[in-house]
């Protein structure tokens, strides 16, 4: 739908953010496509030109040839091309050009000089090394799962898990691989060389290694007992959780058994009791984020978290590529840990790839007409389970 005279006078009197900019004319080209390029990374957004830093309408001396100016920077000046919403608003028989940019689908988009911005509040800035990789791994294109792990050996293997494992999906003894175990873990991506010496994986470090937290203390997962229904509550027994990936599932199981509750239901003549929530939706919580959460956000780790009325998960990372809250409870599927998805699997943690989702609402809905609550919160995405059919966090 076209912008209005309104729309701009709204978005002026909102003042600069993280998806408007006021540009008073585009005559540096290379500030102008790195707006663009701001918006396109981040969340998307709108650059007003003829508009000043302080929200005075100054207007454009030639719409015309503004627009088609916009339209080369944004196509000669990032990469890939940029195909924004270029339009024409007169406020007070003053042209106003506002240029709409989509939040990127694909790759991150940079300038010519190879330069990568993000938006940040109301500027600008050069993306980080670790927000581009995570723009990569967003769109698809690298998966830090499948990068080595600084300072691993094949002395933090945990070799009888990996037996078992190798054994389980081969259907038969590890010897009957016909190759070294070097040369297997190698093969399987639990191991990959680098500067001839092998290191472990993310997937092969998180799965089979001893000690993961010692290389990525993001991977623990924190679990608490609030004695409310907010995180002001006071705490009962908070536990900081290590091990590997499937160490860490069961000892959210145990956990969870600790404080998940019953309650009383009678259907008919017949009285019967049932916990707050189903263990089997929460496992599922819990591995979904254990085998999707990124990674690469090394300060902050999964966090579990206990209250009155409802179980919250909460995962560091924002959905990966295209997927979106409405198209995760439709079977649709894409990881943004591919290789640490297929060990899960293979170990019988995760069936097929997609279902968990639907599976938890059409579980949550039998067990108490609820369903789950998914919602991304700054750089989390966070999941609650609601007991008993009390849906209020209040």
């Amino acid at each position: 739908m076209p912008l209005t005279a309104d729309d701009i006078h709204n978005m002026i009197a909102a003042g600069e953010g993280q998806t408007v900019e006021f540009k008073r004319d585009i005559s540096q080209r290379s500030d102008t496509a790195g707006e663009l390029i701001a918006f396109a990374n981040t969340t998307g957004g709108t650059l007003l030109v003829g508009v000043t830093d302080d929200g005075q309408i100054i207007g454009v001396s030639d719409a015309d040839a503004t627009m088609n100016a916009l339209a080369n920077i944004s196509r000669d000046n990032c990469r890939p091309a940029l195909y924004p919403v270029i339009e024409r608003v007169d406020i007070n028989s003053v042209p106003v050009i506002a240029v709409r940019v989509e939040k990127r689908a694909g790759p991150p988009y940079e300038n010519n000089s190879g330069q990568c911005y993000v938006r940040a509040g109301a500027s600008k800035q050069l993306a980080s090394p670790q927000q581009r990789a995570r723009m990569l791994q967003q769109s698809g294109l690298y998966h830090f799962d499948e990068t080595p792990v600084a300072g691993t050996t094949l002395a933090e293997v945990d070799h009888e898990a990996f037996q078992k494992y190798f054994e389980k999906i081969s259907r038969q003894p590890i010897a009957a691989a016909g190759i070294s175990v070097e040369l297997l873990l190698e093969r399987t991506r639990v191991a990959t060389m680098v500067d001839e010496t092998q290191r472990l994986t993310v997937a092969g470090l998180l799965v089979f290694g001893r000690e993961p937290q010692r290389f990525m203390p993001q991977s623990r997962i924190t679990a608490v007992r609030f004695l409310g229904n907010d995180s002001a509550a006071d705490r009962l027994n908070p536990q900081e959780m290590a091990g590997t990936l499937p160490q860490l599932v069961k000892q959210c199981d145990d956990y969870v058994r600790l404080y998940n509750g019953v309650y009383t239901k009678i259907e008919g003549f017949v009285r019967r009791e049932q916990p707050f929530c189903p263990p089997e939706v929460v496992r599922e919580v819990v591995v979904n984020a254990v085998a999707h959460r990124d990674y690469s956000i090394a300060g902050n780790q999964i966090r579990l978290f206990f209250f009155d009325n409802h179980l919250e998960v909460r995962s560091p990372g924002r959905l990966p590529n295209s997927m979106t809250l409405e198209s995760i409870r439709f079977y649709n599927h894409e990881s943004r840990n591919p290789l640490l998805a297929q060990f899960l699997n293979r170990l019988g943690f995760m069936e097929e790839f997609g279902s968990g989702i639907p599976n938890m609402i059409r579980q949550m809905r039998a067990h108490n007409g609820t369903e789950p609550e998914f919602a991304l919160e700054g750089e989390e995405f966070v999941v609650r389970l609601y007991a008993n059919g009390r849906k209020s966090r209040n």
